[in-house]
């Protein structure tokens, strides 16, 4: 790649990661769109490079006369030392064309382009730029080597393979400080269609990645005192927590994410999370009064919409207390906007698909849960992708296909009301009166006796209420 080149990859990298559009980097810097298209096409002056440079802080005219093969700079200060870093940084390294055609090398290419791109959006999360991480194509290379040239800790690398009309892709994702191995997985497919088979395979690795990214930060958060924690690693930490499901754990995530905030009072995420948390909190009837509790998640997200529209945490929570107040368009939209953001967003697709089942879009939240649970075969939130996916069968009279699942949401979380009040529905329309005595037997020790009248008043803005209460009249739940 000529400078000229790497110069244009370098800037559309940079609004990549910074998640603005050509017009606002052009309004931004003052450089007009015409001059801005032009530079991104390796068209440009002296003063338009000056220009830039000042704007995002790039070394755009050093690279001119870096040669393809030197080693990456980008993140290396005057003296040779990479430049602090103060979030989660990673590479992303070219992958291999292991099938020896040379005509594949554009497929290799544009799947790691695609995951440098997909992963930029992540804000809490530095992505070394193509341009520097593509100076390693075709050279052996070591991860710690790698790591300390650009500045990371975390390096993922793979490769694509093609045989016949099939096309294997293999990452991994290495923690380059230890050299170990966080993720490693293998993607068989037909290769009918490249570029979906591309786009697929990068929402699969991204999806992937990003959860294993987030739980090694935890685990380093987790290790420190909260005195000397950055807000960003408060945050993590209180993720991990909320995802533990247990009211002591969301309350200690709760109190993180406020010092979070008092540390840093712009900080969207945090926002975002602590909404999240006082969702789930009211959702398990942990807060002292449940509408009120779901109201103020609400106003915890749009706090963190008002200090990054873009943020898909908060759009997913806005739209989940949208749906719970039975505002199923609004609620549609915002739940449809989170995965624009972030279209690997696991947590956000079973979202959307509670919203839908609500608003009696029964096939489609089937489809949007089940893309949830492809995306996080393991993780399922303590039994709550099962559960949603089992609810949508329902709403759409499968039942026999529902019961797996909503067995599996009680083995998952065995504390929670909710989870067995919907096998228990389940149960009653496959005429399983036995099981379904036992699971309310377990239902009425956790809490309040399980009761036709109070979930018809609580289900009274869902479209899958009355086969949802039908059930439940067949298994013998008394008004």
């Amino acid at each position: 790649m000529d400078g000229k080149r790497r110069i244009a990859a370098a800037i559309k990298d940079y609004i990549a990661r910074e998640r603005i559009s050509r017009d606002e980097f052009a309004h931004r810097t003052r450089l007009g769109k015409s001059t801005v298209d032009k530079l991104l096409t390796g068209l440009f002056s002296d003063r338009t490079l000056s220009i830039a440079e000042g704007y995002t802080g790039l070394g755009l005219r050093a690279m001119l006369d870096v040669p393809p093969v030197a080693p990456p700079a980008s993140a290396a200060a005057p003296g040779g030392a990479p430049r602090p870093i103060d979030k989660p940084a990673i590479a992303v390294l070219p992958f291999t064309n292991m099938g020896g055609d040379p005509a594949q090398d554009f497929f290799a290419d544009g799947i790691t382009e695609d995951i440098i791109t997909a992963l930029a959006r992540f804000t809490w999360l530095f992505v070394i730029a193509r341009n520097s991480t593509f100076t390693y194509k075709g050279r052996a290379t070591d991860v710690r080597a790698v790591a300390r040239d650009l500045g990371v800790r975390y390096v993922l690398e793979g490769s694509v393979r093609t045989a016949d009309k099939r096309i294997r892709i293999t990452g991994q994702l290495i923690d380059a400080g230890t050299g170990n191995h966080i993720w490693a997985a293998k993607y068989d497919r037909q290769l009918e269609d490249l570029f979906a088979v591309k786009d697929e395979i990068t929402e699969h690795v991204v999806a992937a990645v990003e959860p294993h990214l987030y739980a090694e930060e935890g685990f380093r958060a987790a290790g420190k005192e909260a005195a000397s924690i950055d807000a960003w690693g408060l945050a993590v930490r209180a993720l991990g927590l909320i995802n533990k499901v247990e009211h002591r754990q969301n309350q200690e995530a709760q109190d993180l994410l406020r010092q979070a905030i008092a540390m840093e009072p712009g900080y969207a995420r945090a926002h975002a999370l602590l909404g999240w948390a006082t969702y789930w909190s009211a959702l398990c009837y942990w807060y002292p009064d449940t509408r009120a509790g779901y109201r103020q998640a609400g106003l915890h997200a749009q706090d963190a919409l008002s200090f990054d529209p873009a943020d898909p945490w908060a759009r997913m929570v806005a739209g989940l207390c949208l749906s719970t107040d039975g505002q199923h368009d609004r609620a549609l939209g915002e739940l449809a906007e989170a995965l624009v953001l972030n279209p690997a967003f696991a947590l956000g697709h079973m979202a959307y698909g509670w919203a839908l089942l609500r608003a009696g879009r029964f096939d489609q939240a089937i489809a949007e849960t089940r893309q949830a649970l492809d995306l996080s075969p393991i993780d399922s939130f303590a039994g709550f992708y099962t559960t949603i996916h089992g609810l949508a069968l329902l709403g759409a009279h499968r039942f026999a296909e529902a019961l797996p699942f909503l067995r599996r949401s009680v083995a998952a979380f065995a504390e929670y009301a909710g989870h067995y009040n919907t096998l228990i529905s389940c149960c009653g329309h496959l005429g399983l009166k036995a099981e379904a005595e036992e699971y309310i037997a377990a239902r009425n020790r956790i809490g309040p006796p399980l009761r036709l009248g109070v979930l018809r008043r609580n289900l009274s803005p869902f479209a899958h209420r009355d086969i949802f209460i039908a059930g439940l009249e067949k298994a013998g739940v008394p008004e």
